[in-house]
């Protein structure tokens, strides 16, 4: 016997956290705190429903005849916190679990990756660009320093790998951004030689790069590949879709000069395997199933989509969400991944709350540290909200500190924003790039955001459901 002698004899009541995505005999379940998602059957959400008032367990076994097997999915419910003692504070229990969490704060043990912003310009001036729309709002942009010198970024990497070493972890992942960071190319690649010739040995470095490919010449392309430096690039449709609204600084086209850099790649023998692209409303009409055969074309496996998380496009969440399912369906037909910022909410389901530390992104973990040119340390290169300083690398994490009290603030259940939201574990807030530009624009509603976030998690969850169903008819 699973049941736990007291279980049988407390009366329990179904949690209030239940959320449930149906389609046709099939549902899942998740705690809207917890996670734990559960496929189960229509029989099983009536049980559970036979709890909406509080009832001893033992005289539901009284009632009804349950084999061991019945017994033990009961269990399953009751561990997963479907059912709950009618006394139970679901609230106050996360509270606890994330009081112990802060412990890992203070002392630097969530550290895992380094962002260095090797330049605070860029080349390129695109219409929905996040780094520079929101740090307009703020006094960063008018630091004087615009680009990383090598100093900077030495002290940077000994202070990061530091850490790393305190707690004995041998992966370093650096990640060069912006701006444009290949404006920035010949300090970029003096760190990589530095890295390998005086670290090489305990640790295993992992280099990515965001970039918009425009500066990528051959030479560059070779360096890279060398390094095996992970490349993020970004092509915002096709032609025209592109030159819509990925624009060179005088407003001309983007389109070229970015194929030049994925093909001198290509040459180099180290091709682009997937692209990112950003949506607004000029765009939106132009990203179809032509982007995805393209992306096939060039053998891509990853065609990232993200709805401009700071202006939030006007075309109906609905048409929105169809869109990005639609083009989801047609590339999995080509063997292509199609995720963005809206997937994250339904990605983190796999993870429970109680278990492991669950975020929207590393920086709101507090897994990340960037640092621009002057040395102020950012959770990201596009925020604004400062966490600490250079000189104060091995100690920015201490107890009160700007860093502590950032990642504090966003530990699972604090947010009062997201307070019965139906994926407020699995979500905690969107992308913090958002929450800062609504702060200080006053023009992000972030209303909307939030249900698109949750429309997508409903639809990628009822999509496991049918390729469950298509597998099952298959067999």
């Amino acid at each position: 016997m699973l049941i736990a002698k007291d279980s049988k004899n407390d009366e329990l009541i179904k949690s209030q956290f239940i959320q449930v995505v149906r389609d046709k005999d099939k549902a899942i379940i998740w705690h809207s705190l917890f996670g734990n998602p559960k496929i189960v059957s229509k029989e099983t959400l009536g049980f559970l429903d036979y709890f909406s008032q509080p009832i001893q367990l033992s005289s539901v076994f009284d009632e009804y005849d349950f084999g061991e097997n019945a017994k033990e999915s009961i269990q399953d419910l009751i561990t997963n916190y479907y059912l709950v003692r009618k006394d139970f504070n679901e609230r106050e229990f996360l509270a606890k679990h994330m009081k112990e969490r802060e412990k890992s704060l203070a002392d630097g043990s969530l550290i895992n990756y380094l962002g260095l912003i090797m330049s605070e310009a860029c080349n390129f001036k695109c219409s929905y660009c996040i780094h520079f729309n929101n740090l307009e709002m703020t006094n960063r942009i008018k630091n004087q320093k615009k680009f990383m010198n090598f100093e900077i970024a030495k002290e940077t990497i000994d202070g990061y790998l530091k850490i790393l070493q305190k707690h004995r972890k041998a992966i370093a992942e650096i990640n060069f951004g912006g701006g444009e960071p290949l404006l920035s190319w010949k300090v970029i690649e003096r760190v990589l030689e530095y890295c390998q010739s005086n670290y090489s040995k305990k640790f295993d470095f992992q280099f990515s790069i965001n970039t918009n490919a425009s500066l990528i010449t051959h030479k560059i392309a070779k360096k890279l590949k060398e390094y095996h430096v992970e490349i993020a690039s970004s092509l915002d449709g096709l032609r025209e879709g592109n030159d819509m609204v990925r624009l060179t600084k005088s407003g001309g086209s983007t389109f070229e000069v970015v194929m030049q850099g994925f093909d001198n790649l290509a040459k180099q023998g180290y091709p682009m395997e997937g692209i990112a692209v950003t949506v607004n409303d000029q765009n939106f009409p132009f990203i179809d199933e032509k982007m995805i055969d393209w992306a096939n074309e060039r053998g891509m496996k990853e065609v990232r989509i993200d709805i401009d998380i700071i202006g939030m496009i006007q075309v109906s969440v609905e048409d929105i969400v169809a869109k990005l399912m639609r083009l989801r369906k047609y590339a999995k037909s080509c063997g292509i991944e199609i995720a963005g910022f809206w997937s994250r909410p339904a990605e983190n389901l796999n993870d429970s709350t109680l278990d492991s530390h669950v975020a929207f992104c590393g920086a709101v973990r507090g897994n990340s540290i960037c640092l621009n040119p002057s040395g102020d340390i950012y959770g990201c290169g596009y925020s604004a909200t400062q966490i600490g300083k250079l000189c104060e690398i091995e100690s920015f994490h201490d107890p009160k500190s700007p860093y502590h009290c950032f990642v504090n603030e966003h530990l699972t259940g604090t947010m009062k924003m997201c307070k019965g939201c139906m994926i407020e574990g699995q979500c905690g807030g969107g992308c913090e790039i958002t929450q800062e530009f609504a702060r200080m624009s006053n023009t992000v509603k972030i209303e909307r955001m939030c249900d698109f976030y949750r429309q997508m998690t409903c639809e990628l969850l009822i999509e496991q459901l049918q390729e469950i169903d298509t597998e099952i008819a298959i067999e």
